[in-house]
């Protein structure tokens, strides 16, 4: 057996080398610096710079020393540039001869460590960045006509549009000035186009959808494995096409929703692919609703339990027993109310009942937009979804007044949508939730997945700390707004069981774009895509390649 790879060297040694140089530049610059500051930079730039281009390319190196933390190529290709400009000064003869094996050896250190930079710039971004480079290289040669001075020295300042030191021209005294500013805004623009992870890619289409359809149906996918089919979700694959992940990337942050879809085999394999194209794309990895078993797989990563899913078990449901009574009265209130009930596919709806249930959801939302990502299906009664089933309550006059769609997995049905008409009577809800867990025991399904428990521990402990009370306190001030406990309260009348959830990502420092990616999908406001030419077909039971 081959010994084992010994691991590559970290960057943070070479980040934090240009970091150290970009204040040796820049810091010198400023006015009421330490005159020894001075002779450092000095020892850095072989030359003294002009300070508007020590600022602006200190800054820049700022970026860069980032840039190299996130294993970005186009770090790799500015610090490669920089040290052969400096290598041409000392040729040139602008800058001390000692400087030569010096740079020779850094240059040569950044070509060994070339393959350790595997996020290369996006070709969107580089045609921005070209577009933007155009219009620095103008500004520098308008400034170099204007003002002279030009010098091998100061070939990167100028071809950023910094101006030189030369005499401005009568009457133009601002115009080196403006240069100045411009030409550092645009070198700065420059590095952050060139250094941003890619784009966000577009959402799968519909081969790619049809696959995944056939991967929600296999036995082994969870109850979250339906909200893969958003058509907002791009999609990777495990190398053996047995399992797949959905994801969206917002603000830098890739975000798959639960764990792979698919053979419970190949989920592994799924998570490093995942993993693997989110290094390539400078993307920073995470996943909102993460079960327990699967944690392993995303190896050093942080987590967070951020709550539980509720689940029932048709088979140990019963509405019998104490524990059970406020159930039981609710039921009981709409059979007395004369509520009847029915449950169909939801590709069987006649158009006039889809724009009544329609309407029901929109008074039910009170005309807000529908929203969700982790738990939340779109195309909401349309029929695109395979699988989906709707459950519709009646009144006595046997006009719609609420409904519950919920989707098909491996293991089970989800709950996708709940809605009620703000009339309706009490206990619909509990009537239509219980009546499908009747249904899913008849059908052979094992498992009825309801609402998500955000804060479940916190709201379920009795002996709360002071941190605790406080975050109970606030939860229980915001409930008008984002319904955290009075969702708990109901799911726990029906005596569920409970399925740990957790956010999965990198590192600490991501928390901030993280917060607001998660935040921004879970209550931002869905967009409307575009209509499909045809539902998806309706899941097999086994998998297809």
């Amino acid at each position: 057996m081959p010994p084992p790879a010994r691991p590559a060297p970290p960057v943070r040694p070479l980040a934090l080398a240009t970091a150290l140089v970009a204040v040796l530049i820049a810091v010198p610059a400023l006015s009421g610096s330490p005159h020894w500051l001075g002779g450092a930079s000095r020892l850095v730039t072989g030359s003294p710079l002009a300070p508007a281009h020590a600022i602006a390319l200190g800054l820049a190196l700022a970026l860069v020393a980032r840039g190299v933390l996130l294993l970005r190529r186009a770090a790799w290709y500015g610090l490669v540039v920089l040290v052969a400009l400096g290598l041409l000064a000392v040729v040139t003869g602008e800058d001390p001869l000692w400087r030569l094996p010096i740079l020779g050896a850094v240059l040569g250190g950044l070509w060994l460590e070339r393959d350790r930079f595997p996020v290369r710039p996006h070709p969107e971004r580089v045609r921005t960045a070209v577009k933007t480079g155009a219009l620095l290289v103008v500004a520098a040669i308008v400034g170099s006509l204007l003002f002279g001075g030009v010098s091998v020295r100061s070939v990167g300042a100028v071809a950023a549009g910094l101006g030189s030191t030369g005499a401005p021209l009568d009457g133009a005294s601002w115009l080196s000035g403006a240069l100045g500013v411009a030409g550092a805004a645009g070198l700065l623009v420059l590095v952050t186009t060139l250094l941003a992870p890619d784009p966000a890619p577009p959402p799968g289409d519909e081969p790619e959808r049809r696959r995944v359809a056939g991967l929600v149906a296999h036995p082994g996918s969870d109850t979250l494995a339906p909200f893969a089919l958003r058509r907002d979700k791009a999609y990777v694959f495990s190398a053996d096409g047995r399992a797949a992940i959905g994801y969206r990337v917002l603000f830098g942050v890739a975000v798959a929703g639960g764990d792979p879809v698919g053979d419970p085999a190949s989920r592994t394999d799924a998570v490093r692919a995942f993993l693997a194209m989110c290094r390539t794309t400078g993307w920073r990895p995470a996943v909102l609703g993460a079960s327990e078993e699967l944690l392993p797989a995303w190896g050093p990563c942080r987590t967070i339990g951020f709550g539980d899913e509720v689940i029932v078990r048709p088979g140990e449901f019963a509405l019998s027993g104490r524990r059970m009574r406020n159930v039981r009265q609710a039921v009981k209130r709409t059979e007395n109310a004369g509520v009847t009930s029915r449950i169909v596919p939801e590709r069987e709806l006649t158009p006039a009942l889809r724009e009544q249930l329609l309407d029901v959801a929109s008074r039910s939302l009170d005309g807000a937009a529908e929203r969700g990502f982790s738990m939340n299906l779109d195309e909401l009664l349309t029929g695109y979804h395979p699988g989906a089933i709707v459950a519709i309550a009646y009144d006595e006059d046997k006009e719609p007044i609420a409904f519950q769609r919920y989707v098909t997995a491996g293991q089970g049905v989800s709950l996708d949508a709940m809605r009620r008409s703000p009339g309706g009577p009490n206990g619909v809800n509990e009537r239509l939730i219980v009546e499908m867990i009747e249904y899913a025991a008849e059908h052979g399904h094992g498992a009825v997945s309801l609402n998500f428990a955000a804060f479940r521990g916190l709201l379920d402990n009795d002996e709360r700390g002071l941190l605790e009370k406080a975050g109970y306190q606030a939860l229980h001030l915001l409930d008008p707004w984002i319904a955290v406990e009075s969702l708990y309260l109901f799911n726990k009348k029906f005596r569920p069981s409970y399925k740990p959830r957790n956010v999965v990502f990198r590192s600490w420092s991501d928390i901030a774009p993280l917060a607001a990616a998660l935040l921004t999908l879970e209550f931002g406001r869905t967009r409307p895509a575009l209509p499909a030419a045809e539902p998806l077909t309706e899941p097999v039971h086994h998998l297809g390649r």
